[in-house]
């Protein structure tokens, strides 16, 4: 586990954070997310060795959710993350937002096919503009979606709104390989073979899986992601690495 306050980052990282990565691309990620939705699920689990499930149940361990607890996801996707979370603790009222239609048409059908009762609602709307008053929640994650929205400063404001005081934010999201001591094969992977494998298996081309690649290589590393949380006010920040450091694991509180 890193705290913030180790960060190595520049003293100013404010005039260095990228604040929009790829304009074209993300100001149109719904319509790339939308065709991988049949096969999302099964496709992240080959292409990420079968990990992903490792990364979401820490994500909620670390979460520490408490029954009676109000949670939203957002860029909820196909509900993995909501699932989880209702799986470790069916007293949690969740809220998963997403974008994408399709996306929340699978995670709904999962719901469905659910022998016990959970208390998850699955709503279209943007991570950037979420329908909800301030201080709605308990806890805000958000599973490999960051990187894909324009304003990181923007979500980041967003999220402190919709928490309470004391309330926590949780980000699970991909490190760029650039820190990596094998990041010369891990870029490999990520521009050559992640392309060709994930096309190949959501049966989309392999586009979707290219702009992932630009996505994780431009975003910005934990130590300048974690900065930025604490300029934003939470309170306070650690972050810890899994698999080798190809994935970020955050936790910041607003203040009580």
């Amino acid at each position: 586990m890193r705290s913030a306050s180790r960060s190595s980052a520049s003293p100013n990282p404010q005039r260095t954070m990228p604040k929009l990565a790829d304009p074209l691309d993300k100001a149109h990620s719904p319509q790339v997310f939308s065709p991988l939705a049949r096969r999302y699920d099964l496709t992240n689990r080959l292409l990420s060795w079968g990990q992903d499930g490792c990364w979401r149940r820490r994500l909620v361990r670390w979460a520490d959710p408490r029954p009676g607890e109000r949670l939203l996801d957002l860029c909820t996707g196909t509900a993995e993350v909501a699932l989880a979370f209702a799986h470790h603790q069916p007293r949690l009222k969740i809220i998963g937002l997403d974008l994408s239609e399709e996306m929340l048409a699978v995670g709904r059908a999962k719901l469905a096919k659910l022998h016990r009762p959970v208390q998850i609602t699955l709503q279209e709307g943007d991570a950037l503009q979420p329908p909800f008053p301030a201080a709605s929640f308990d806890l805000v994650t958000i599973a490999f979606g960051l990187r894909n929205l324009p304003d990181y400063r923007r979500a980041l404001r967003q999220m402190q709104r919709l928490l309470r005081p004391g309330g926590r934010l949780l980000i699970l999201e991909f490190a760029p390989p650039s820190g990596l001591s094998w990041g010369g094969l891990y870029r490999l992977y990520l521009r050559h073979w992640l392309p060709r494998l994930g096309g190949w298996l959501s049966g989309a081309g392999r586009e979707a899986y290219a702009y992932l690649e630009r996505s994780i290589r431009d975003f910005p590393p934990p130590d300048r992601l974690a900065d930025l949380m604490k300029e934003e006010g939470f309170a306070p920040v650690q972050f810890q690495h899994m698999s080798g450091g190809i994935v970020a694991l955050y936790r910041g509180e607003r203040p009580s």
